[in-house]
C-alpha cells in the first residue's frame, strides 16, 4: 500500500513539476513576443516621427545640390557669402515674357540679345543666371579705369603683370615699359592681355588712393572696390568682380543680362567704342616699343567666316569655369544690337552669334525687330 501512495505522490509531483516548467516557457513567450511587440511599435514610432521632420524640413527649405540646380542650371558657386540665388530682381519668367521676339536654338548655355536703342529684350536663354564672366569682366574693368585716368595719361608695367595666372591670355607686356591708358585698354580688349588688366588696376588703385606707397595688392582691392561701385552705377544689380582680368575667381559672378548693360555703357564711351571696334591696332609706345595687336573677335576679322561687316565690337573671354564666350554689338538697320553669348565653345560662340544677327537681320527686313518696345525691362534693371 505504502508503495501505491508513494507512487501517485511522485506522480502528483511530477505533474506539478511539469505544469510549473510549462508556465514558465507559456510566460517567457509571452514575454518575448511583449517585448518585440514594444521594439516594433517603437521603430515604427521614429519613422513616423523622422518622415514628418524631413517631409517639412523639404517643404520649407529644399536642399539643393552643392554646385548645380538641375532644373535651372544655376551654379550656385558664384553666389557671395550672405547671399541666396533669389536676391536677383528679375525672375526668369518677368525676362522670358520680354525677350521672344525672335526664335533661335543656340549652343551657349547663357544668352542676351538686346536693342541698345530701346533697351529692348529679342531673345534670352538662361539670361539671370550666375555665370563666370571670363575675359567679359574686363569691359568693366576698362568702364572703371577711364572714371579716374585720362587716356593719354602714362603708366609704367610693374612686377604685378607677375601676379596672372600661368595659362592667362597675354599682350607681351615686360616690366619697365611705359604705354598710355589708351595703349594699355587696347592691350587690354584687343589680345585679352591679363597682364594689361593688372597694370591698369594697380596704377589705377593707387590714384584713386592718392597712394603710390601703396602694395599691389592693397591697390588692385581699392581698385575692385570701385569696380563694383561702377557697375552698381550702371544699373548692373547681380554681379560681383572680384579679380580685374575676370579670371575664375571664387564669390564672382555675372549674368548675360549684366554683361548687356555693361556693353551698352562700353558703346556709349567714345574711348572704348573706337577700341573694340577694330580688328587690328598698330601702336608706338612712350619707351619706343612698337605692337601691332589682332583682336581675338573673329566678328571683326575680314578673314574669318564668321565675319560680319556690321559688327562694332565687343569683348570675347574663356575660363574652365565660363566656358567661351563673346560679347558683341552690331548696327542692323540703323539700330544697334547687343548679343551677349556665354558658356559656349571656342567656334561655337560665333556660329551663334552670326545665327542671332542673320536673324535680326532678317526680321528686320520683314520690319519686325525693331519695333518691340513693349518688352523692354522696367525701369531700373
Amino acid at each position: 500500500m505504502w508503495k501505491g501512495v508513494k507512487r501517485n505522490v511522485e506522480r502528483q509531483n511530477n505533474n506539478e513539476n511539469q505544469y510549473g516548467r510549462n508556465r514558465r516557457k507559456d510566460k517567457r513567450k509571452k514575454l518575448f513576443f511583449y517585448r518585440a511587440a514594444c521594439a516594433m511599435l517603437g521603430l515604427l514610432i521614429v519613422c513616423v516621427i523622422f518622415g514628418a521632420v524631413y517631409f517639412l524640413r523639404e517643404s520649407k527649405d529644399p536642399v539643393l545640390p552643392s554646385k548645380e540646380n538641375t532644373k535651372t542650371g544655376k551654379d550656385y558657386s558664384f553666389l557671395a557669402d550672405g547671399q541666396s540665388e533669389d536676391e536677383s530682381p528679375i525672375s526668369e519668367p518677368a525676362i522670358s515674357n520680354r525677350a521672344n521676339a525672335i526664335d533661335l536654338n543656340i549652343i551657349a548655355a547663357n544668352a542676351i540679345v538686346m536693342n541698345k536703342d530701346t533697351d529692348a529684350l529679342l531673345y534670352q536663354k538662361n539670361g539671370t543666371d550666375r555665370i563666370a564672366p571670363a575675359s567679359t569682366a574686363k569691359m568693366i574693368t576698362a568702364l572703371t579705369v577711364l572714371e579716374y585716368c585720362s587716356p593719354e595719361e602714362e603708366m609704367r608695367v610693374g612686377a604685378e603683370i607677375e601676379m596672372i595666372h600661368s595659362d592667362s591670355s597675354t599682350a607681351w607686356l615686360m616690366k619697365g615699359d611705359t604705354l598710355t591708358v589708351r595703349q594699355l585698354l587696347i592691350a587690354l580688349m584687343l589680345p585679352s592681355g591679363n597682364d594689361a588688366a593688372y597694370t591698369l588696376a594697380v596704377n589705377t588703385g593707387k590714384v584713386i588712393a592718392g597712394d603710390n606707397s601703396l602694395s599691389n595688392q592693397q591697390a588692385i582691392q581699392i581698385f575692385m572696390d570701385k569696380v563694383n561701385e561702377k557697375a552698381r552705377a550702371i544699373g548692373v544689380t547681380d554681379s560681383n568682380f572680384v579679380v580685374p582680368d575676370g579670371y575664375d575667381a571664387e564669390g564672382q559672378y555675372t549674368t548675360a543680362y549684366d554683361l548687356a548693360i555693361i556693353a551698352k555703357a562700353c558703346l556709349e564711351d567714345p574711348i572704348i567704342s573706337e577700341i573694340v571696334a577694330s580688328n587690328t591696332s598698330y601702336e608706338k609706345w612712350p619707351n619706343g616699343r612698337e605692337v601691332t595687336y589682332n583682336n581675338s573677335n573673329e566678328l571683326l576679322d575680314p578673314n574669318s567666316p564668321y565675319y560680319r561687316p556690321e559688327v562694332i565690337g565687343l569683348k570675347t573671354g574663356t575660363s574652365s569655369l565660363g566656358g567661351a564666350c563673346v560679347v558683341s554689338a552690331a548696327v542692323i538697320d540703323g539700330e544697334t544690337y547687343i548679343c551677349v553669348v556665354m558658356g559656349s565653345t571656342k567656334e561655337s560662340r560665333f556660329q551663334d552669334s552670326v545665327a542671332i544677327l542673320d536673324k535680326i537681320k532678317a526680321q528686320c527686313g520683314q520690319g519686325i525687330a525693331p519695333g518691340i518696345k513693349a518688352r523692354s525691362f522696367p525701369e531700373g534693371k
